[in-house]
């Protein structure tokens, strides 16, 4: 991984997404297909998901060896009333929470990325990888989004985050 690189996916990934917070309800209501995650419900996974990308990060640079806790995004999605959260503030939430991961990413040395936390899922476990997923997932909603505006239906592909 290099920086640059990182710095340039964190940003396309927020510009791709952010149009999507400024649907009308009608539009957020809609889904990719049947018994899917609609628009809304997606944008709030993608927020949740942010929260947990930059405090894995943060634990991950400031404590090398942590534990990270797996989350069940089902579980998240029932649990934090998905369909009901505020599109503004989660518009608001996702920006900032991605602003202050690239600022992260940007003022701290490329060499700090390289420590790593203790997930029970993956066997290396780095503040890269943390960073670089905080793009790819949301590039991989990105498609549903788009999907979703196109009015088609999406497909995943295994090299999809």
């Amino acid at each position: 991984m290099n920086k640059a690189t990182v710095l340039r996916d964190l940003r396309r990934s927020l510009d791709h997404i952010l149009p999507f917070f400024d649907w009308d309800p009608a539009q957020l209501s809609r889904t990719y297909a049947a018994g899917k995650w609609t628009a809304r419900q997606i944008l709030a996974h993608l927020v949740d998901s942010e929260l947990v990308f930059q405090a894995r990060a943060r634990f991950i640079l400031s404590e090398p060896g942590c534990a990270i806790t797996p989350f069940d995004q089902d579980r998240w999605a029932r649990t934090l009333v998905y369909p009901q959260r505020s599109v503004p503030l989660m518009r608001r939430l996702f920006a900032a929470t991605r602003d202050s991961l690239i600022e992260l990413v940007d003022l701290l040395p490329e060499a700090i990325f390289g420590r790593e936390g203790s997930h029970p899922q993956h066997p290396s476990y780095r503040a890269w990888d943390v960073v670089t997923k905080a793009a790819t997932h949301t590039m991989h909603h990105y498609g549903q989004l788009e999907a979703i505006r196109d009015g088609k239906e999406w497909v995943s592909h295994p090299e999809a985050g």
